[in-house]
């Protein structure tokens, strides 16, 4: 319906640009009208997919309440038939053209395959560190999505990955599962193949997560090490670096919808851990107590200066935009301060914190003309939230020691109002804008 709807906002200015006849402008809607009544159905999808999931909730159920009363040829045999089964059914509705049920079927053949592993190794007693049966059941999904073009089977393989790496890092000696970063990789590959932007979310939002637990076991996490810091540091360049990788991303045709998913979480990961290096209290427990961490972030450096100027070069001279400019400049400043902060005495931690403070909120004015020129809503908005969150940090760390209780909330209210209204008008305008652009507008 949404892209219905984008057709009937832009073939008006199509027609009028000549790029489109009246006539063709009507037998192109009423193509999507009819690819509407009779194409796929999220409601259809959404009630296969439940089914499927009923179907092997049933089976298991069925398999635990009978286990012990069947041999083990039977059970043996019962496995086999049902996961094999689901992929044939896959197969004859793919050829009857009920493309809903067989994704249903491939997913019901990826839930089979993980019971079967847990219920082989039951039937003959295999003792095994249980993680690995995880990454099998994985690897199965990844394969099914990857050779079948099915998207929620690589999406549950992606799932099943993330718990992979989660029982592997929090549960077995909390150290860093480098693993799961080539499983990623191998994962991505026809996801980019194929454009699904849903498995891009799912991954993505995996590795936000494996970042979290390589945090809380590389940071020396309640053990005032000082590693934190400069881990949020290198944290910091590697999601900036994939930023850039989705502008380099945006400017190939097609692949705008992937490079805005993309650009969203790298900016967010990114801008969190910049807002995390304005509070002087991190900025005063940081110690270097080895070369690794100037290593780590010169790396990082290197890799965001190469992809900085790829783009860059890459980048039209006679339009390129002014933010990408002095966006380099910003740039410039930010990896020098990074460095100071690797050398810098902890003495000197509220200079600092006023440095990226600065910085932080340039990089936010900067994030929002970016986020106009490549048509990303989702973009400002997330500038606008940590600038409100950050205004109400700063607010309640700098003034509450200054003021009077009663006038603290009171400022603090108006505060709220007035900035509320401001950012909430300023947010409407930068939105109006971008669809403006997208309908062809100046």
């Amino acid at each position: 319906m949404s892209f219905k709807k984008q057709l009937q906002q832009r073939l008006p200015h199509w027609v009028e640009q000549g790029w489109v006849s009246a006539d063709n402008a009507a037998h192109i809607l009423s193509d999507a009208a009819a690819g509407e009544r009779h194409g796929p159905r999220y409601l259809a999808l959404a009630f296969s997919l439940l089914g499927v999931i009923l179907i092997g909730s049933g089976i298991i159920t069925f398999f635990a309440a009978n286990w012990a009363a069947m041999p083990k040829l039977l059970k043996l045999g019962v496995l086999f038939s049902a996961l094999w089964g689901s992929y044939v059914l896959a197969g004859v509705c793919e050829r009857r053209n009920l493309p809903l049920l067989a994704t249903a079927f491939l997913l019901l053949g990826v839930i089979l395959f993980g019971s079967n592993i847990m219920l082989i190794a039951q039937i003959y007693h295999i003792s095994a560190h249980y993680p690995d049966g995880v990454l099998v059941w994985a690897l199965g999904g990844i394969l099914t999505g990857w050779l079948l073009r099915s998207q929620p089977a690589l999406v549950a393989g992606l799932g099943l990955g993330v718990l992979w790496t989660g029982l592997e890092s929090q549960g077995f000696g909390r150290e860093v599962h480098w693993p799961f970063l080539p499983f990623l990789a191998l994962a991505l590959w026809p996801v980019m193949q194929q454009r699904w932007r849903i498995a891009l979310h799912v991954a993505l939002i995996g590795l936000l997560l494996w970042s979290w637990f390589s945090f809380l076991a590389m940071s020396g996490w309640g053990r005032n090490d000082g590693a934190e810091l400069y881990l949020v540091q290198v944290y910091f360049l590697a999601y900036l670096a994939l930023f850039i990788g989705g502008m380099l991303l945006h400017g190939h045709d097609g692949w705008q919808s992937l490079a805005h998913v993309l650009q969203r979480y790298a900016a967010f990961a990114a801008l969190g851990c910049l807002y995390l290096l304005t509070f002087p209290q991190l900025l005063r427990h940081g110690r270097v107590d080895s070369g690794v961490w100037w290593l780590a972030t010169l790396l990082a450096l290197l890799l965001v200066v190469a992809l900085a100027a790829w783009h860059y070069r890459r980048s039209s001279v006679g339009v390129r935009p002014p933010f990408l400019n002095w966006g380099l400049g910003l740039l410039a400043a930010v990896m020098v301060l990074l460095l100071v902060n690797l050398a810098a005495e902890r003495q000197e931690a509220s200079m600092l914190a006023l440095l990226f403070n600065l910085a932080y909120f340039a990089g936010l004015l900067w994030l929002l003309q970016a986020a106009v020129h490549l048509e990303n809503r989702a973009l400002v908005n997330m500038a606008f939230f940590f600038f409100a969150i950050t205004l109400l940090a700063r607010y309640f760390d700098t003034f509450w020691s200054l003021m009077d209780r009663s006038l603290f909330f009171m400022g603090g209210g108006l505060l709220l109002l007035g900035g509320g209204y401001w950012l909430e008008r300023q947010r409407r305008r930068l939105t109006r804008r971008i669809s403006v652009q997208r309908e062809g507008g100046p």
